[in-house]
């Protein structure tokens, strides 16, 4: 069974509608990697943020009839920027809560691996918010 990522922005039910604050899943399969840092920049460069963190995937979004390969749009990712409790904090510690997260035989029996989510405050340790995030419409 495919495993998915899940975040929500939003700190009410209310305002969970939509891929600006509301739910976002994706399926572990579309996950790329993540970085420390900050790639909220159009052009997708990192910059330094030693409270910040990057998410990137496959893009959720493609128009009918169409697919990364055949759009010739590889390099486009969606992204997530999250950011985590202030200070020096040791990206290595939630990157190796992730992965096992993923890999831990029997956790998460729904499926689901919550990174951020402002309603319940459940997540990765030391996640306290969703930056931003960029969601790319492949056409």
């Amino acid at each position: 069974m495919e495993k998915f990522i899940y975040f929500r922005a939003t700190s009410g039910v209310s305002g969970d509608q939509d891929e600006t604050s509301g739910s976002v899943m994706y399926p572990l399969s579309h996950f790329k990697g993540m970085v420390a840092g900050d790639a909220t920049d159009a052009t997708g460069d990192i910059t330094d943020d030693d409270d910040r963190f990057t998410m990137f995937f496959e893009p959720l979004r493609m128009m009918a009839g169409s697919g990364i390969a055949s759009s010739g749009t590889t390099d486009r990712v969606d992204n997530f920027v999250f950011d985590v409790t202030t200070g020096d904090f040791d990206f290595r510690n939630i990157f190796e809560e992730f992965t096992g997260r993923i890999n831990k035989p029997g956790a998460h029996s729904n499926g689901m691996i919550t990174i951020f989510d402002g309603v319940t405050g459940k997540g990765l340790s030391g996640v306290t918010g969703i930056h931003s995030q960029s969601i790319q419409s492949v056409n």
